[in-house]
């Protein structure tokens, strides 16, 4: 009985922390988001720093859940992180002429650890406010999958999918800028935004990948609530 009544006491001061702070972006606010997201690859050999050869780079949809996590400094400026589990896919034709062509379709599932500045202005209406972010994305490629379609002219077309590819780093990272709306209610407030990751690090080891280095950039679409 006492374990029960001290869940529900620090269930409604969370709720009751969550509401006061529903005003303001100074202090502790806590939230959830879900992201749709469209990728593509950028690539390049690591010595030339030119494309290879009858490759063409396609987009890829995605998805991102996101925990997250801010604390404003002052009404104007916050710190922003938390853990994203975002799925995101990059394509790849290669033609090879009277050989044919390889199509690839790479899918990742990743962890990101975002870690910038939010930037907000003051208010343009009602609950409503302009909103700002730069930061890095360090990010944890935690599985990868490789499906690819090799078409020989006059013999057909054979699919292989590998999962874990060993030329696939573990280990990427992005800078992220964003630009969005808050929109506060009595009850918590509503974030829209829109974010561009621009890769830094190549998710291909060169020396793995026939020297080239491959870059994931990808535009994510943001909805999200915080109490």
């Amino acid at each position: 009985m006492k374990r029960t009544a001290l869940i529900f006491s620090l269930t409604l001061l969370i709720g009751m922390f969550g509401l006061s702070s529903a005003f303001a972006q100074e202090g502790v606010k806590i939230g959830f988001r879900a992201s749709p997201l469209v990728g593509w690859a950028k690539v390049s050999n690591d010595s030339t720093k030119t494309k290879p050869a009858g490759l063409t780079t396609k987009a890829g949809v995605g998805f991102s859940f996101d925990f997250v996590f801010t604390y404003g400094f002052t009404d104007a400026v916050g710190l922003k992180t938390g853990i994203n589990i975002a799925t995101k896919t990059v394509k790849s034709e290669y033609d090879l002429g009277a050989f044919g062509n390889i199509d690839q379709n790479v899918n990742f599932t990743a962890v990101e650890i975002p870690i910038g500045l939010k930037f907000r202005s003051p208010e343009i209406g009602d609950g409503m406010y302009i909103v700002g972010h730069f930061g890095v994305n360090p990010e944890i490629n935690v599985q990868n999958k490789v499906k690819t379609e090799t078409t020989v002219p006059g013999v057909g077309t054979s699919t292989t999918e590998q999962v874990d590819v060993d030329g696939i780093r573990l280990l990427t990272g992005s800078f992220v800028p964003g630009v969005g709306l808050d929109w506060e209610f009595d009850w918590g407030m509503l974030e829209f935004a829109a974010t561009y990751h621009w890769g830094l690090l190549s998710y291909t080891d060169p020396d793995k990948n026939g020297g080239n280095v491959s870059k994931l950039n990808y535009i994510a679409l943001n909805l999200g609530y915080f109490f």
